[in-house]
């Protein structure tokens, strides 16, 4: 004689159940995206330097200040190559062809 097996399956369990880890799924990624975001934050505000643009004649300065000291001068003259002067310990700026400043940079897009 052949018996019929019946499961039951309690739905609200199994409900509750995906809330339950769906809610821990989303605080660990919330969490997980908040901490980088407070740290960029804090890293930018110490490292994105402050800079004044003046015009002298036909060159363009800029002065570059981080936590309020001068850490170098963009000089772009109108028909000359852009130079830089970084200060040195003993208060005098040295030239130099390249920036000192370490910055962020981005590839946007290379062919």
């Amino acid at each position: 004689m052949a018996t019929n097996k019946t499961t039951v399956i309690d739905t609200d369990l199994i409900t509750s159940s995906i809330k339950k880890l769906a809610a821990i799924v989303l605080a660990s990624l919330l969490s997980l995206t908040l901490v980088p975001a407070v740290n960029a934050e804090t890293e930018k505000d110490a490292a994105e330097p402050e800079v004044i643009i003046k015009q002298d004649g036909d060159k363009k300065i800029s002065e570059y200040y981080v936590h309020g000291r001068l850490v170098e001068i963009k000089v772009e003259p109108k028909n000359a190559p852009t130079y830089y002067l970084i200060p040195s310990n003993n208060g005098d700026f040295v030239r130099s062809d390249e920036s000192q400043m370490l910055l962020p940079t981005w590839k946007i897009l290379e062919w």
